[in-house]
């Protein structure tokens, strides 16, 4: 899983360190910042959940396929 924060697009609303805050926080500006870049699974639906609930549209979240196989 690949999260990331498009600062142009945060609005410093604080949803996603309130609703992940084992993944997200806040920097000095008030600015969502992704804390854990690789959060344990059960923490999955937490992510997708703030990514609907950011009142900016900010979070996006990429599932990074696994390379390699037969």
């Amino acid at each position: 899983m690949e999260i990331r924060i498009d600062r142009d697009k945060c609005v410093s609303g604080g949803v996603c360190a309130m609703f992940a805050p084992q993944v997200f926080d806040q920097d000095d500006e008030g600015m969502g910042v992704v804390d854990n870049a690789a959060p344990a699974a059960e923490l999955a639906a937490a992510v997708r959940s703030v990514v609907w609930r950011c009142p900016g549209h900010a979070i996006t979240v990429h599932d990074q396929e696994q390379a390699g196989g037969a």
